[in-house]
């Protein structure tokens, strides 16, 4: 059994919005194993730093197994990223149908502040939150900004949506 032919047979790319970003891969687990603790109960989100790890993952989730497992190779690898602010970015969806994120990398100074092997930050760097509407990100998004004050937080712009937006 292949994970491509079941659990991750729906999946996207997001491309990140700038170099120091990771690319996202945003699997839609079927209604079969979806849950509520998966962002709108049915999106796994993968981040990759580079494109060896795109490889890997597509690897992994190409790979014949016996059974079904998490793809959850990323999770806990430490990210290779730093940072001496909190970078937010939006990623829109690259085709229809798919869902906004919002993917932020925490310098270490907030990061440490989690218990060893928390499940806060993946890859020990990263939170990412998924919105299915552009509006419902930005509200996200704003909530967030409200808790920091300048200096400690950087905004990355996605892609342009169209001309004169973001």
């Amino acid at each position: 059994m292949r994970l491509i032919d079941d659990l991750a047979a729906k999946r996207c790319l997001y491309r990140r919005p700038m170099l120091t970003m990771p690319d996202v891969l945003v699997i839609d687990i079927p209604e079969r194993f979806a849950a509520s603790t998966l962002p709108l109960g049915r999106y796994y989100p993968i981040l990759l730093e580079n494109s060896h790890e795109l490889a890997e993952a597509e690897g992994f989730l190409a790979r014949q197994r016996p059974e079904l497992v998490l793809p959850d190779l990323f999770d806990r690898r430490p990210s290779a990223a730093h940072s001496a602010c909190v970078i937010v970015a939006r990623y829109r969806p690259p085709t229809s149908g798919w869902p906004w994120l919002l993917v932020c990398l925490w310098p270490a100074a907030y990061t440490c502040m989690v218990s060893p092997g928390s499940d806060l930050f993946a890859r020990g760097a990263y939170t990412s939150e998924v919105y299915e509407t552009r509006d419902d990100m930005i509200e996200g998004e704003a909530r967030l900004r409200a808790s920091f004050t300048d200096q400690q937080i950087a905004h990355v712009i996605g892609r342009p949506i169209n001309a004169g937006s973001a």
